[in-house]
C-alpha cells in the first residue's frame, strides 16, 4: 500500500493575498533574472518568453493584477472590464449580476493543474492527504476528471476540512477502495493557555480500516509561515511541535501504534523549532529510511549536501515531512520524493516535468513524499 503527502498550494484558483505575497518574496530573484537576461548579447525564443513571465512577475504592466472588476450583462452573456464602477451597485443576484465585483482570488495556470494530477499519477498512492486546499468542491472535481484515468480509478473516499487559516486553504484526505475511513478527528477548537488556537491550521486524525483488518492512524498538520516576526515563528513551531509530541506520546499507552504525521513544518529537521517533534514523537521521517529516493540533481550539485536539504543530489530545503512510528518505520518497502512538478531558476536543477516550461507551469514550490508498505 502507497500512503503520500503533497501540499498543493491550491488547486484551481488561490488567494489574492497569497499571490501578492509570493511576489513579494521572490521579487529580487526575479529582478536579478531580469537583468541577466537582458545583458545577453543573444537570446533565445525561450529566453524572450522567461523575459515576458518575468515582466508580468515584476509588474511591468501598468494596469496590474486589478482589485475589482465590472459585470455587464449583454443578451445574457456577462462581460468583464476592469475597473470599478463608482456609480453601480455590488453584482449579485439582485442586480442580475451586473455591477462591480471585488477579485479575492487568481485562477491557477491549466498546465499547472494538469501537473498536479501528474505528479500524484506518478506514484499512484492508495492514500493521499493534501494540504492548502481552496474547497471541497475543488477536491471532488480535481479527483474526478484530473486524477482519474484509463489506468488509475478515482479515490473513493474523499474529505475535505476547513482549518484555522484565514485565507480558507483546508487540508484533503483522499483514499481508493479497500481503505475505509472509520473516524475523523480535529483539534481546530483546541485553544492555548492564551485563548488562542493551538494550530495555525489544524491536527487532523483519520482512522483507516485495511482489508486486512489492520488499523493505521494518518495525521495532518501545517505550520503557516508568513509571520513578520521571526522568532514569534519559531515560537510557535515549537509550542505546536510540543502539543503533538505530548499527544503522541499518549497514544504510546494503547496496543494499536500504527501512526503516520504528513504535514508541512517549514523547518529542516535540525531546527530548534521542531526538535520535539523529531526527538521526542516517537516518529521516524522517511528521509532516514535506507531506502528513500528522489531524483539527483544534475551536474556536480549530485554529490552535493546543502543545508537542510533532504540528502546529497537532493538539494531543496526539507519544509515537508512524512514521518512513521517505528513499527511501521521498520516495515517500509520503498519511500521517496518526487519533484518533478517543481520548478527551478538555475541551480540546482533535476528533471523536470516537459510540460513545466516557467514558474507559472509548476504544480507545486512542494515536492511529494511517499512510502509503500505491507498493509
Amino acid at each position: 500500500m502507497k500512503i503520500a503527502f503533497y501540499n498543493l498550494q491550491n488547486i484551481f484558483y488561490r488567494p489574492i493575498d497569497l499571490v501578492q505575497r509570493f511576489r513579494a518574496e521572490n521579487r529580487a530573484r526575479w529582478v536579478a533574472e531580469f537583468e541577466r537576461l537582458l545583458l545577453l548579447r543573444e537570446r533565445s525564443q525561450k529566453d524572450f518568453d522567461r523575459m515576458r513571465v518575468l515582466s508580468r512577475f515584476l509588474g511591468f504592466d501598468p494596469a496590474g493584477t486589478p482589485s475589482h472588476f465590472t459585470v455587464k450583462n449583454v443578451m445574457g452573456q456577462l462581460l468583464l472590464s476592469r475597473g470599478l464602477d463608482l456609480d453601480g451597485h455590488k453584482a449579485s443576484h439582485l442586480t442580475d449580476w451586473e455591477g462591480w465585483a471585488m477579485v479575492d482570488s487568481m485562477p491557477i495556470n491549466e498546465k499547472a493543474i494538469a501537473n498536479k494530477a501528474e505528479v500524484i499519477q506518478t506514484v499512484d498512492p492508495d492514500i493521499l492527504v493534501v494540504t492548502e486546499v481552496e474547497s471541497r468542491a475543488s477536491l471532488v472535481e480535481f479527483n474526478r476528471h484530473f486524477l482519474a484515468c484509463t489506468d488509475s480509478a478515482p479515490y473513493r473516499e474523499v474529505v475535505f476540512m476547513e482549518t484555522n487559516d484565514p485565507l480558507g486553504r483546508g487540508i484533503g484526505f483522499l483514499a481508493k477502495a479497500g481503505v475505509q475511513l472509520v473516524s475523523l478527528g480535529t483539534r481546530i477548537n483546541e485553544l492555548d493557555a492564551d485563548e488562542n488556537p493551538t494550530f495555525d491550521t489544524d491536527l487532523q486524525e483519520y482512522r483507516l480500516g485495511m482489508g486486512s483488518g489492520k488499523f493505521l492512524n494518518v495525521l495532518c498538520t501545517q505550520f503557516v509561515s508568513g509571520a513578520s516576526d521571526g522568532e514569534t515563528f519559531k515560537k510557535r513551531q515549537w509550542l505546536q511541535s510540543k502539543r503533538i509530541a505530548e499527544l503522541l506520546a499518549q497514544r504510546k499507552k494503547h496496543a494499536d501504534r500504527r501512526t503516520i504525521l504528513t504535514g508541512t513544518l517549514d523547518a529542516p529537521a535540525f531546527s530548534s523549532a521542531i526538535a520535539p517533534l523529531i526527538k521526542d514523537s516517537g516518529l521516524t521521517d522517511i528521509t532516514r529510511h535506507t531506502s528513500f529516493r528522489g531524483d539527483l540533481d544534475k551536474g556536480p550539485d549530485a554529490e552535493y549536501h546543502s543545508l537542510g536539504a533532504y540528502r546529497m543530489g537532493v538539494n531543496i530545503k526539507q519544509r515537508d515531512y512524512l514521518m512513521l512510528s517505528k513499527d511501521l518505520f521498520d516495515m517500509v518497502e520503498t519511500c521517496g520524493l518526487v519533484r518533478k512538478g517543481m520548478w527551478y531558476n538555475e541551480r540546482p536543477q533535476w528533471d523536470m516535468l516537459e510540460s513545466v516550461k516557467s514558474e507559472r507551469d509548476a504544480a507545486s514550490g512542494h515536492p511529494l513524499l511517499w512510502c509503500q508498505i505491507p498493509m
